[in-house]
């Protein structure tokens, strides 16, 4: 069920075209406030409860190397109403406690939380959310961490789209050898507002949300979402794809924000984590699940491959990735589906499509050595 949120007046978060795939801010919500008006902005949107406007959410379990990268990004935001909620799956215990005690003695404005809800990413995740008091929630990973001004910019777009269900902003990808870094585009491809079905169609599709690089720590959550139900979960058939669930999740909930602007850092590296860990033909079998379910969310399917073709295509278009580390027979596998006209077609309008519309507005990828 859709839930609906109180909007107010709402001129700058009206529905686009149902045919657009997105639509970007006019020129006065293209208008960027100074610091001290966003923060004083943010501390009186509501003057009747006492709470931070963003709340930052980390769920973390043994990551005393990374933690403080990522508490640090925070503290030296240059957006002041805030507050860090940090839940720690491994609890007084664990080796990162310490080091989480010593950032909350220091700023009232941190809290540790333990998870009590259940071991895990999902339940710690949740535990995390839950705790936050803020108007928004902001994801972040403890192995990632805020790009300098993030809150800032975060807190002008939702002042401008009170409503919005979430918001999502391209990452710079760190690697073992390299950072890229997303140049940000002409100012009028950088916001752009999808209702639910629009963005539920681009996700089944694989189009804007994920070239942008959609991953929980890119997500600004509306707290009302979260505290009517819409929670991290697990499915039977989906065990390893609870992120990705998350986001057709939040899609049901409401109109989405996309921000294509890198302000989030994703630790690629290959440290251990749930994704290092799953084999390529667990991702397509988690894959294949999510495009079932969100293909059943979609009510206009005309003219939408199914999702068994769409992931033959995406197998197609994932070569290259995987090229280094599958067998040759895998991959003579994945190339002779090029061969089925229905893939071939895909592939086709991905070309066009991404050729010819996102690559243009999603702005040049820079790289620099670690």
């Amino acid at each position: 069920m859709k839930l609906q949120l109180n909007s107010g007046a709402r001129s700058e978060g009206a529905m686009p075209p149902a045919n657009s795939p997105g639509r970007e801010e006019g020129e006065a919500g293209r208008s960027r406030l100074g610091p001290r008006d966003i923060n004083d902005a943010a501390h009186f949107a509501d003057a009747t409860t006492v709470r931070p406007f963003i709340s930052v959410a980390v769920p973390t379990f043994r990551r005393p190397d990374t933690i403080r990268r990522t508490i640090d990004s925070i503290v030296g935001q240059d957006f002041s109403n805030w507050e860090l909620v940090v839940s720690d799956d491994e609890g007084r215990g664990g080796v990162s406690w310490p080091i989480l005690e010593e950032y909350a003695r220091t700023d009232p404005r941190i809290r540790i939380v333990e998870n009590h809800r259940g071991r895990g990413q999902v339940e710690n995740t949740n535990n995390a959310m839950l705790a936050c008091r803020g108007k928004w929630i902001k994801l972040l990973h403890d192995d990632d961490w805020l790009a300098p001004g993030a809150l800032k910019r975060f807190a002008e777009i939702s002042i401008k789209h009170p409503s919005a269900a979430f918001m999502t902003c391209a990452a710079h990808v760190v690697e073992e050898s390299r950072v890229v870094m997303r140049s940000d585009p002409p100012e009028q491809n950088r916001v752009s507002l999808y209702s639910s079905q629009q963005c539920l169609t681009d996700l089944y599709l694989v189009r804007m949300t994920r070239s942008l690089g959609i991953i929980p720590s890119t997500l600004l959550i509306n707290a009302t979402i979260i505290h009517a139900g819409c929670l991290m979960r697990a499915h039977k058939s989906i065990p390893a794809g609870v992120d990705q669930l998350f986001f057709v999740d939040l899609a049901r909930c409401g109109d989405m924000v996309a921000i294509n602007e890198g302000l989030i850092f994703y630790d690629a590296t290959r440290h251990p984590s749930i994704t290092t860990t799953k084999s390529y033909d667990d991702v397509d079998e988690v894959t294949l699940a999510v495009k079932q379910l969100n293909w059943g969310l979609i009510e206009d399917r005309k003219g939408l491959p199914d999702p068994e073709t769409l992931l033959r295509a995406l197998r197609v278009a994932r070569i290259p990735a995987r090229l280094r580390y599958q067998s040759w027979r895998t991959t003579m596998r994945d190339a002779l589906q090029i061969l089925r006209p229905s893939v071939m077609k895909i592939a086709n309008q991905y070309a066009r499509e991404y050729l010819f519309r996102i690559r243009r507005t999603l702005g040049p990828l820079q790289t620099r050595k670690r």
